[in-house]
């Protein structure tokens, strides 16, 4: 079965760790990450021609973008074979490594909703819009706790395990070069309002990021294929849902776990992918112009598709709805939050 999957993966299945006992078999940290890094470069590829887009853009105030909200439904079986070999839980140690959950998940074929939005941001430090370095600084440095500044759903983030990256280094994926490649693992808690009616969240998450340079050529967001720019930079995050049974978390890390889960929560699960690349467009001079040549202006193409399950008492169908604020809705809201809060920290956004 993949890494980027809906179904959690128990912490047996992850590379080793000071914090993690080393009495059951474990990927190779490098490995793991380059077969994490390789499924989700094959998944961004598959967005233009395995997503359906919906018939209108999507605004997303105070962003000038609008956005491309796109959905598909992605069939995995139990017969796929584990991405990582070597992993307890992964499907190539024996039965009694996997713990019920896993077996419960393998033993037959799961459907997962995924849904994917997309948007073109001028790289610009302007209103209604965000710059390279800003999508960098807020996007790519300090994710998760961003992300809590940003997301009013988004209530507390608690560091459970990290890598050294100097431990890691470059890792090269199908023809790209990876650099400042980093992974750790949190508990991400959302609350909700009205808390008396809705339960609170809490996601344990393992999340790889990494820059590179030299994408190939791909379709923009909204439609022509539009070249990166040259040895321009990129950033690509992805985040693997775990889960904290007890037979196969340490009693030690469970304890921290079970300490910053908030009364009546709620344990769910996500996974995402996540890419920011700098693209050129070029635009031919006005009528009234004098010069003759066409010019080139530099933008943000930022993607982002998940699947995700709140699990509790929420039907799934709700959750799958745009009309009932479901996760279509909150994914395009997202943009808008993070530009206003982008555009709060440099002063600009109107009070």
């Amino acid at each position: 079965m993949p890494l980027i999957r809906l179904q959690p993966h128990p912490f047996t299945s992850i590379p080793p760790h000071p914090s993690l006992p080393d009495d059951a078999p474990r990927p190779e940290l490098r490995p793991y990450i380059i077969a994490a890094l390789h499924e989700a470069l094959d998944l961004l590829a598959s967005i233009p021609s395995t997503f359906t887009a919906d018939p209108k853009l999507r605004p997303s105030s105070p962003s000038q973008a609008k956005v491309k909200l796109l959905r598909k439904w992605r069939h995995l079986s139990s017969a796929e074979p584990a991405t990582v070999p070597g992993a307890a839980g992964s499907g190539s140690a024996g039965p009694g490594a996997q713990n019920k959950t896993d077996s419960e998940s393998n033993s037959r074929s799961r459907s997962e909703f995924w849904v994917c939005r997309q948007s073109e941001h001028v790289n610009a430090r302007a209103d209604g819009t965000a710059s390279w370095a800003e999508f960098q600084e807020g996007l790519r440095t300090d994710h998760a706790q961003h992300e809590m500044e940003y997301t009013p759903t988004v209530s507390a983030v608690e560091k459970l395990l990290d890598w050294n990256e100097a431990h890691i280094g470059e890792i090269e994926v199908d023809g790209v070069t990876f650099k400042d490649v980093e992974m750790e693992v949190n508990l991400i808690t959302h609350t909700f309002k009205p808390s008396f009616l809705i339960s609170p969240r809490c996601f344990i998450s393992l999340t790889i990021s990494a820059a590179y340079h030299g994408h190939p050529s791909t379709p923009s967001s909204h439609g022509a294929e539009q070249p990166p720019t040259p040895e321009a930079p990129s950033f690509l995050t992805l985040q693997i849902p775990l889960h904290a049974a007890a037979p196969s978390t340490p009693p030690a890390l469970l304890k921290t776990i079970s300490a910053s889960i908030p009364k009546r929560a709620v344990l769910a699960n996500y996974a995402s992918i996540e890419r920011a690349e700098l693209r050129s467009r070029s635009t031919s001079p006005s009528a009234s112009g004098s010069s003759q040549s066409k010019t080139s202006s530099s933008y943000t193409e930022w993607t982002m598709a998940t699947t995700s399950d709140a699990a509790g008492s929420i039907p799934q169908w709700v959750q799958r709805s745009w009309a009932l604020g479901g996760v279509p809705k909150a994914v395009v809201a997202d943009v808008g939050l993070f530009i206003g809060w982008t555009m709060r920290r440099r002063g600009t956004a109107a009070t």
